[in-house]
């Protein structure tokens, strides 16, 4: 949402836009952050908030804030690859997880994978639309598997859509860096 010069912001827009598909990286001021924290976590990474007004750019007072000439490039450049690197730490397992965590099904093995009904492939791709382009790939082949997962336990000879719905449901969340 761009600003427009001698009106002021709708906040209430804002909202609901942060509310209806919440960003990856947020810049705003207070009232942004305030607006990630009533959508909490959701499903997919937390969002990550970097004060860009007043009163988080004299508080957090560093070389290039306000954003103004090369310190200031290099301040916004600096904190946006943070958040994206937080994203990513919060997505991948930890070294100590890797052990623990299920293995892959192997693909091309008849028992491996189960056919997906047309609607189930719908479900999963408007899923994985909704999250940051930085983590769907990862979003993608956990949903998959959860759904996979959900089909078996229901011993489904197919994915249904339903499957898909049980499994993002059964989706863990982010978590602030």
């Amino acid at each position: 949402m761009s600003r427009v010069a001698g009106s002021k912001t709708d906040n209430e827009t804002v909202r609901q836009l942060v509310h209806a598909k919440p960003p990856l990286v947020m810049f705003g001021s207070y009232n942004e952050r305030m607006y990630l924290a009533e959508v909490g976590a959701g499903h997919g990474p937390r969002p990550t908030y970097i004060p860009a007004s007043f009163p988080g750019a004299v508080i957090r007072r560093a070389t290039g804030t306000p954003f103004m000439g090369y310190a200031g490039a290099t301040y916004i450049v600096q904190e946006f690859c943070n958040a994206l690197f937080d994203a990513l730490f919060h997505i991948l397992p930890l070294g100590t997880e890797l052990d623990k965590v299920v293995a892959t099904p192997a693909r091309g093995h008849a028992d491996s994978s189960l056919p997906w009904d047309a609607e189930a492939q719908a479900a999963l791709s408007d899923y994985v639309a909704a999250e940051p382009m930085l983590v769907q790939i990862s979003a993608a082949k956990r949903l998959r598997d959860l759904a996979e997962q959900t089909a078996r336990r229901d011993t489904a000879e197919r994915v249904s859509s339903d499957h898909v719905h049980q499994a993002r449901n059964r989706q863990g969340t982010g978590v602030p860096a």
